[in-house]
């Protein structure tokens, strides 16, 4: 009971605040990404940049993210090997594999691990983020791009198009407003430096912001998503994100790798964390499985309300 009030609760409540403005007209378009620029140039960097700058480099183990991506990309090979088997087109292939298994690690797996495990545990879950795009988003382009890509991609990305991809997709996965600032907190960390106090008191303050923002555009998102678009085809897209990618990577800490209790369970709620995103974005990019991809965002965010207290509750480390 005290983990739904003191975690779940304040999750769902600044979500449905979000989610809520946009729906009755309170947050145009124009508003939305607006406050989302603010939120990830300013708030989320000071606040992934000062979580790791005041970590104990020496207790950074990278267990949490070996078990998070030991199951991701032999899940997303499954369900792209199935997919193709059963005749679905490349392109399409390679959507349902990223709903598989690329997880709304900022805007909703931040503020709750934040909340859930503190900052020793959101240390662990930014040294997953780190590499999250850069390594489903670079594989899903390559394989896209091998397969011949879709006409606008092709004609947007002239001459040498799967060379410029790769670059563009490694490049924007680097020189990122998430990414970025936990490089070099990471490289704060290990000269083991301290923060000053002019400077970490400023950070603590624009910190203790992108949390609750995060989560009010997460339900902003999610009231421009179709949920009965593609509905069909999400609940199985959910049921891999919410369920199989959870099991297998605490599966895989658990008795592959041997994490201690705060690794292993910052590495199974990430796994369960809904689809992110970013892969409808993919999805739009390359025109295939957009409104799948868009149902599948919004169902899996549905159900992960309600598996999320359940999970936090069995799992050791709290």
């Amino acid at each position: 009971m005290t983990i739904l009030f003191e975690v779940i609760f304040p999750v769902v409540a600044l979500i449905a605040i979000g989610f809520g403005a946009a729906r009755f007209g309170r947050f145009s378009d124009l508003g939305i990404r607006a406050l989302s620029d603010i939120t990830f140039l300013i708030f989320m960097p000071a606040l992934l940049f000062g979580a790791l700058a005041r970590a104990d480099f020496g207790s950074l183990s990278p267990g949490a993210a070996l078990a998070y991506y030991g199951a991701g990309l032999p899940l997303f090979a499954a369900v792209l090997i199935v997919q193709c088997w059963r005749g679905r087109p490349l392109g399409n292939a390679v959507i349902q594999a990223l709903c598989a298994v690329f997880s709304n690690t900022a805007m909703l797996g931040i503020p709750l691990v934040r909340l859930a495990f503190g900052e020793a545990g959101l240390a662990f879950l930014l040294t997953i983020i780190a590499f999250h795009s850069l390594t489903f988003l670079t594989l899903g382009t390559l394989l896209i791009e091998l397969g011949g890509g879709s006409a606008a991609a092709r004609g947007s990305a002239g001459r040498g198009g799967l060379a410029v991809r790769i670059l563009q997709v490694v490049r924007s996965s680097l020189i990122h407003p998430v990414v970025l600032p936990i490089l070099a907190g990471l490289a704060w960390s290990a000269a083991g430096w301290k923060l000053p106090r002019p400077i970490d008191v400023p950070l603590g303050m624009l910190a203790a912001a992108a949390a609750p923002l995060c989560l009010v555009l997460l339900g902003a998102s999610l009231a421009r998503f179709d949920l009965l678009a593609g509905l069909r085809g999400a609940v199985a897209l959910t049921a891999l994100k919410s369920f199989v990618h959870p099991l297998l990577a605490w599966t895989v800490g658990r008795f592959v790798l041997g994490l201690d209790p705060l690794p292993l369970a910052v590495a199974t709620v990430a796994a369960s964390l809904p689809i992110g995103a970013n892969v409808y974005l993919f999805a739009q990019r390359y025109e295939t499985g957009a409104e799948q991809t868009s149902a599948g965002v919004t169902l899996s965010t549905l159900v992960a309300a309600f598996s999320l207290p359940w999970l936090l509750f069995i799992l050791p480390g709290r």
